[in-house]
């Protein structure tokens, strides 16, 4: 295109209104459309240059022109074909020289990539730390020229970090952003004619800043781009500063940081931390003088926190659905993440807390995606979890060094990656664990995108870390040697002789159904280096993504996607793919924070963002990437959601085509709606009055045994419902936690409850409450209540053990029954139920016992009492030696009109005692139970199906933990006196890499056996052998041996002939471990509905909460499936720590309340609709 024409395009439309931008814009696709030679000035001067096909008009608002696909076939070949730079123009090493490794070695740097010529093809900017930046132009598909000094980008010898190409003046051509660590950020303005004049943001030199990642997005709805910028610390501990250590002790052993970097520093919990450098929200008020933009620092007035933190990467994303860009941070270490609810009117409120129920400890790098396509986008951040055994116990420490933090940030943070999927409902679900994405090594970069074109984007690590700063050995030894009076230069040296930690960039199938497949390897992307940046392009335009890597100390990497050899469509599963490119009239010039939606032809839907950057330090194109199998069949309309509110339908859409989209002007533009769903359930404020709060009393359950898996004091509190009044309205029993006295709340009347004294419960406050049940012991026709007690606080057969039977007087007060009505038994209890299994007219009890405190996992054994002369006595029964009993259900399993006993068990099957005239026979093995050993935590047993026989559903820990369990591989864990000191040693253990590997690391492992330090001395050590070979086969052997082969939640169908049938609960149930179940049929439509309490935050810290779920509500369909009602449906969702769920219609209005009782914190209530109200969502 002449340059003249391009110059008068761009002076056009700076020159006038926005509302006016139409014509002028169209005019640029014109202009545009015509590839050709630039003036002798700029840098497209070649001759023979090659040239993209043109776009051709469809409409006024919409062009085209063909990609480069063709319908070979793809057989048996790596879908990535990695080229070498050179031989495509691209003569780049991001250098870090030895002096400079220890100042810079954990930030690497980024790369952009985008069309900065407007001749077709997408370029490349490519940051250096110890050598120059550089910008490769393309002239023809795979073919680049270095332009860095014709393009007039300079050499201003600053340590690059993040870029992106942004349109920041809103001319039409993509302008360059620079992060500079200690020094100020540059903004190269282009000129139009493949020049840049650039300039240091806030007009000069800045040696105190260290950003990491630059974020456009136009936050404030004005047309213009606006931006956030992070920064991370600009030096770490132990650096070398005019020849002296930064940080170290002096003679009395004070940890004091050298005068001249002092208030880089500060102590945490005793231990000094670096502090970071501010992150910054800079708004663009448009041109500025010398052509640069006005950029004003909001940061403080937005709302955004302003604190010394460490942040890596930011990506603006729209997670609630409202129209406007919200803002997740990531930052490193002990510095916690943000998500940024954009309000709407230029500020912000932080919602961290109540949408996540924990973060990555290091975030690093972030992206988001609609992983599942249900038009909700997720959100992934990466921390650095090994992906071998070997990795994670060498880089793993001492867990007492960081304790303040793992027990006291709200959320929580931990060291692995996160997977949050959006829920609908503001809150989000990790499914890491479960997807399989969790431990991707030392990660950087994320970018989810859709490699293979099958309709779901897949996602793409970057890993590794020049040196290994997380080596246990070599922190050790350096330790040792600074202790031993080494010089500064002498630990330095050490340091830099330890090897590069070089590890696989890795890639993940997305496989649609909350799970990814590692295909790193198969699809050729495996290279083993140390790599940072990374973005997606179709940089041949021949409809898919080809990766760039910018890697450190070696070449960059560049990997050419060959799914477009797919493209045949005569074959059902071959690819097919559209890209997409905008042109704002209103809103930004290049469509940034528009939300484009494809609808194919099934029914199938994709959603993605524009955005300018994703992963770490790297900038995106604003080229949108859609791909599909052809079995899909061909788009039917694409929705277009522009940032000013506006939306655009297009259709006629087909596959193999680039489109240029520009904005269609009609009428007031404005923000969608809020979206109304038919929820089930409402949430109450106030709980209708039962404003209860369970408080646990403090006890450290790792003093006794220190490996134990979970705590064994938090499994209260206790919940039962009952008319205690006799009014025929239902009333609740709230358990209590040691020291603390338990409660009764009756109903008013007026469907509101309120407290009552009760004299004989603040007397027993000693012990702690962990599950009671109302019944009617001597048949007068008042309602007594049974209470267990539990918890670990107390030595075994401790007298405050001992279960108590309150007896009612008729008038609704309860007295203590007197010595002897029950049977002496002081173990730690679980769970208990009534029912007449004898059949003799008066109900009977059976009580669960947990464990023996301080000899974990050993358990004395249940009681089951039988009523009979106003007193309970106790009955030998098959059922009392059952092992840890979690919960109890009487049912009647085989159809012969008596009442069995359903007991879940930890580390064993869910058990069935048969209940016969001579006595109770266990008949788990005979029906089929027996093959699933589980942490089961409850059981529920009911006609699920509807076919006249009882089903049952039991609650286990799910799929979404660290643990894995199979027949072939089962979670085990071995019990011993290992040590020879009189106490129960535990040791978890797993089947990975073809061995039994211990789970639990060194350091915790010979702080509670200290006789292993003589065998394994080391970490690595440690990490090298199996079980057998650190504590020896024969103690092993001699050892409590206990197995489970699957974590899932299950639902047994009883199949009518005496088996059952396993079936795992969806998707959701599987999440957290399920604590408690419920269920009704809730609009008497003959279905059942089942109620999943989730979460459990009571596991050992190295393990951390479990608390992703927020409850699930599951309907029974009427093919006898099961179909979960997701939370945004349900409105039933809960961040809490339940133990008890309870299922009433308490103001019999044919409103339904779910009443949850969560560990240390408040009851909730969440009351339905009434019936004729009630529609299946």
């Amino acid at each position: 295109m002449p340059s003249k024409m391009r110059y008068m395009s761009i002076i056009l439309m700076n020159c006038v209104m926005r509302p006016k931008r139409i014509l002028l814009v169209s005019l640029f696709f014109i202009l545009c459309s015509c590839s050709g030679p630039e003036s002798e000035t700029g840098v497209t001067d070649s001759k023979n240059e090659w040239r993209i096909e043109p776009f051709v008009e469809v409409d006024d608002w919409v062009q085209k022109r063909v990609l480069r696909g063709n319908n070979e076939d793809l057989k048996g070949e790596q879908l990535f074909e990695k080229i070498e730079g050179p031989s495509i123009g691209i003569d780049f090493h991001n250098q870090l020289n030895d002096e400079n490794i220890k100042n810079y070695l954990l930030s690497g740097a980024g790369l952009t990539v985008g069309d900065f010529d407007n001749n077709g093809l997408p370029d490349l900017f490519l940051v250096s730390q110890d050598g120059p930046n550089k910008l490769f132009r393309q002239t023809s598909p795979w073919e680049f020229e270095d332009v860095t000094e014709r393009a007039g980008i300079a050499d201003t010898k600053s340590w690059g970090s993040g870029a992106a190409f942004v349109d920041i003046n809103d001319d039409g051509s993509l302008d360059l952003y620079v992060c500079n660590k200690g020094n100020s950020d540059e903004i190269y303005m282009n000129q139009g004619n493949g020049t840049f004049n650039g300039g240091f943001v806030g007009g000069s030199k800045n040696p105190l800043r260290a950003p990491t990642m630059v974020a456009f997005a136009d936050y404030d709805g004005d047309g213009d781009l606006d931006f956030y910028r992070t920064a991370t610390r600009l030096i770490s501990m132990n650096e070398i500063f005019d020849g002296k250590v930064l940080t170290q002790k002096d003679d009395k052993g004070i940890v004091r940081a050298h005068p001249t970097q002092a208030d880089q520093f500060v102590m945490i919990d005793g231990l000094p931390r670096e502090l970071g450098t501010y992150d910054r929200l800079f708004r663009n008020e448009g041109s500025g003088e010398g052509g640069m933009p006005k950029l004003v620092d909001v940061t403080r007035q937005s709302g955004i926190n302003i604190a010394r933190e460490h942040g890596l990467a930011a990506v603006w994303w729209d997670y609630n659905e409202d129209g406007w860009p919200d803002l997740y941070v990531s930052n490193d270490f002990h510095t916690p993440d943000h998500l940024y609810r954009n309000n709407g009117d230029s500020t912000f409120t932080e919602v961290t807390e109540e949408a996540l129920a924990y973060t990555s400890w290091n975030s690093m790098g972030s992206d988001f995606s609609d992983i599942n396509n249900d038009g909700l986008f997720d959100y992934l951040s990466t921390d650095m979890s090994a992906t071998t055994h070997f990795k994670q116990k060498t880089m793993m420490g001492a867990m007492i060094d960081t304790a303040w933090f793992l027990d006291n940030l709200e959320p929580r943070q931990y060291m692995r990656n996160v997977m949050h999927v959006n829920t609908g409902t503001g809150k989000f679900v990790d499914v890491a664990f479960h997807a399989g994405i969790d431990s991707t090594d030392w990660t950087w970069a994320a970018i989810f995108g859709d490699l293979d074109n099958d309709g779901f984007e897949d996602v793409f690590f970057t890993n590794g870390i020049e040196r290994n700063v997380q080596d246990s050995d070599r922190t050790i030894r350096m330790q040792q040697a600074s202790q031993g009076g080494a010089s500064s230069a002498e630990l330095r040296k050490m340091f830099l002789d330890s090897p590069r930690f070089k590890e696989k960039n890795l890639a993940f199938r997305n496989l649609g159904n909350f799970k990814f497949d590692n295909l790193s390897e198969a699809w050729g992307v495996d290279d083993e280096t140390v790599s940072h940046g990374a973005v997606f392009s179709d940089i041949d335009r021949d409809g898919d993504l080809d990766i760039i890597v910018n890697n450190m100390n070696d070449p960059v990497g560049i990997y050419k996607n060959n799914s477009h050899l797919s493209q045949n469509k005569s074959s059902p599963n071959s690819a097919q793919s559209i890209i997409i490119s905008l042109r704002g009239v209103n809103s930004n010039s290049f469509g940034l924070g528009t939300r484009l939606t494809m609808e194919i032809s099934n029914g199938r839907v994709m959603n993605r963002i524009v955005t300018s950057s994703r992963g770490y330090m790297s900038g995106a194109e604003p080229v949108t990437h859609f791909g599909w199998p052809s079995s899909w069949g061909e788009p039917e309309e694409l929705i277009v959601h522009w940032p000013n509110g506006q939306s655009q339908r297009v259709k006629n859409l087909v596959s193999g085509w680039h489109y240029m989209i520009s904005e269609k002007v009609e009428g007031q533009s404005k923000k969608p709606d809020e979206l109304k769903v038919n929820s089930l359930f409402n949430q109450i404020d106030g709980a209708l009055g039962i404003k209860f709060n369970h408080s646990e009393n403090f006890y450290d359950d790792f003093k006794t045994q220190p490996l134990l898996p979970n705590r064994l004091s938090r499994f209260g509190p206790a919940l039962a419902v009952g008319d205690i009044d006799r009014d025929g309205d239902k009333d609740v029993f709230l358990g209590a936690a040691r020291d603390r006295e338990s409660a009764i709340f009756i109903q008013n009347g007026s469907n509101e409850f309120e407290r009552i004294a009760c004299p004989a419960l603040k007397a027993d406050q000693i012990y702690e409450d962990v599950d009671a049940v109302w019944f009617d012991f001597e048949n007068d026709g008042d309602q007594d209540l049974y209470v267990v007690s539990g918890g670990a606080s107390q030595s075994s057969e401790h007298d405050d053990y001992q279960d108590r039977l309150y007896l009612n007087d008729g008038s609704g007060q309860l007295l203590r029954s007197a010595k002897g009505i029950i049977p002496e038994f002081k173990f730690s209890g679980s769970r208990v139920a009534a029912e007449d299994f004898d059949k003799d007219g008066d109900l009977d009890l059976f009580i669960g016992s947990r464990f023996v405190p301080g000899k974990y996992p050993t358990s004395p054994e249940s009681v089951l009492l039988i009523n009979e002369n106003g007193k309970f006595s106790k009955v030998q029964s098959a059922a009392n030696s059952s092992g840890m009993v979690t919960d109890v259900k009487w049912a009647d399993i085989n159809g012969d009109e008596r009442v069995d006993l359903v007991l879940a068990t930890e580390w064993g099957p869910v058990r069935v005692y048969e209940n016969k005239e001579d006595g109770f026979k266990e008949i788990t093995k005979s029906i089929g139970l027996n093959e699933f050993t589980g942490w089961w935590n409850c059981v529920l047993a009911a006609d699920i199906d509807q076919d006249g026989d009882n089903d049952i559903i039991a609650g286990n820990f799910g799929t979404n933990t660290k643990y894995s369990a199979s027949r072939k591989k089962p979670a085990t864990l071995f019990a011993s006196d290992f040590g020879k000191t009189g106490d129960l040693q535990l040791v978890e253990a797993q089947f990975k890499e073809g061995k039994l590997l211990p789970i639990r690391g060194r350091s915790c492992s010979t702080t509670a056996m200290p006789h292993l330090l003589k065998r394994v001395p080391t970490y690595s050590s440690f990490a090298s052998k199996t079980i057998n070979e650190i504590y020896t086969p024969q103690a092993i052997q001699e050892s409590i041996r206990l197995e489970i082969n699957t974590l899932d939640s299950m639902l047994f169908r009883n199949d009518g002939k005496g088996k059952f049938i396993a079936e795992p609960l969806p998707f959701l149930s599987q999440m957290a471990p399920i604590m408690d179940l419920a269920i009704t049929d809730l609009n008497q439509d003959g279905l059942k509905e089942i109620i999943v309490a989730q979460n459990f935050n009571a596991a050992q810290r190295e393990t951390g909460r479990m608390n992703a779920g927020l409850g699930v509500v599951i309907e029974m369909k009427s093919d006898q499936s099961l179909n979960e009602l997701w939370p945004r449906e349900s409105g039933f969702h809960s961040r809490s720590d339940p133990r008890r769920v309870i299922l009433e219609d308490f103001g019999k209005d044919g409103k339904f309340e779910i009443l949850l009782g969560q560990n240390n914190g408040k009851f909730e209530l969440f009351q339905t609709k009434s019936i004729d109200k009630i529609e299946k969502p």
